[in-house]
């Protein structure tokens, strides 16, 4: 069922990567994978469809992606840092366990201090959650304008003997500034979907507090006894059939019931997960009419940021002229999507830092 926001333009979108790219095709596998296996490295590569991806130095937060992206759309919208109510920051690698990534930015980008901030813990459905999330609360609380701040710096997860994340995950970040309108006609539709039963299918095994859920790559791979196991390097584990299944089986039916609804949708802006999920998709959604960007090649997988990052990499330069329809998925297991028109949505090249 989809939900009415009234309302909400979305203003600006700006997008942030690091400046070092790594190309796929130049890195060795691990040592656990003998080198004969170069061949199918190339096959994995031209099938998830990703050339190269940003990857941030030792030294770069998410929060400093934040920071310049942020920076970027106030001075190019010509918003006051002093009218911003809210910033939402949307993240699976906040600077710090504790405290908030938000308040951070609230500081560095010297914001008003009544400026409503918290963070959220989300990845590939972060953006739309987001959306869902800032919106909502601009319109409750009657909050003029808004910062939603969405993105990873993922690549720091990844463990160095996994050859299949390696290739996939890119660092970056986008920044969306939000007005609040009276215009009814400016409107922001969404849906959203859970399974929490599938929440090992992406997960920081070793990242957890409770000596319970401390559980090794290979524990949870294996799916062996977990007690009395002590905190392993941490990295990120994913289920690659189990999220393949998910983004197609779970994923389309929420896809064609909106697209039932709204038969002008002209865009359709997917999280970047792989092109196998997006050309599935794409396929079984069987209209010719709607358009499927992509930001793969260039950039990977971004997580949270890689719808806006889509958006930015392929619009900076000219304007979309129809509704755009916005789908996340992913870690959680999760799902939303939200219907906007982004005609005078004013999108920026992304920078780098």
């Amino acid at each position: 069922m989809l939900k009415k926001i009234n309302g909400i333009e979305i203003s600006g979108i700006s997008c942030c990567v690091p400046k070092h790219k790594i190309f796929n095709k130049d890195i060795k596998n691990s040592k656990k994978i003998s080198k004969n296996k170069d061949i199918a490295k190339k096959r994995i590569i031209k099938a998830i469809g990703i050339d190269s991806r940003p990857v941030a130095d030792a030294d770069t937060c998410t929060s400093d992606l934040v920071l310049k992206s942020a920076n970027h759309i106030l001075k190019k919208l010509n918003w006051k840092r002093q009218e911003i109510d809210v910033l939402v920051f949307v993240s699976q690698t906040a600077d710090y366990l504790t405290p908030a990534t938000s308040g951070i930015l609230q500081d560095r980008l010297k914001l008003k201090k009544s400026t409503l901030v918290f963070d959220i813990n989300l990845g590939c459905s972060g953006y739309t959650h987001g959306l869902i999330a800032i919106s909502s609360l601009m319109k409750s609380l009657n909050l003029k304008k808004g910062l939603l701040a969405v993105g990873d710096v993922l690549t720091k997860l990844v463990h160095k003997d996994d050859d299949i994340s390696n290739l996939l995950f890119g660092d970056g970040v986008s920044v969306t500034a939000i007005k609040n309108n009276k215009d009814n006609n400016k409107n922001l539709y969404c849906s959203y979907y859970s399974d929490g039963s599938g929440y090992n299918d992406i997960i920081v095994p070793s990242h957890s507090l409770s000596g319970r859920n401390k559980l090794t790559r290979d524990q949870i791979k294996n799916k062996k006894d977990i007690k009395n196991n002590t905190r392993s390097n941490i990295n990120i584990y994913m289920d690659g059939p189990n999220v393949f299944n998910f983004g197609i089986n779970d994923v389309m039916p929420l896809l064609k019931k909106i697209n039932n609804k709204f038969r002008d949708i002209k865009y359709c802006f997917l999280h970047q997960a792989n092109k196998m999920i997006q050309d599935s998709i794409a396929k079984q959604l069987n209209d010719k009419k709607i358009i499927f960007p992509s930001s793969l090649k260039n950039y990977g997988n971004t997580s949270g940021a890689s719808i806006p990052m889509t958006i930015c990499h392929n619009y900076h330069h000219k304007k979309l002229n129809g509704y755009s329809l916005l789908c996340g998925f992913g870690v959680g297991l999760s799902i939303s999507a939200a219907v906007i028109n982004l005609e005078k949505t004013k999108i920026f090249k992304p920078i780098k830092l």
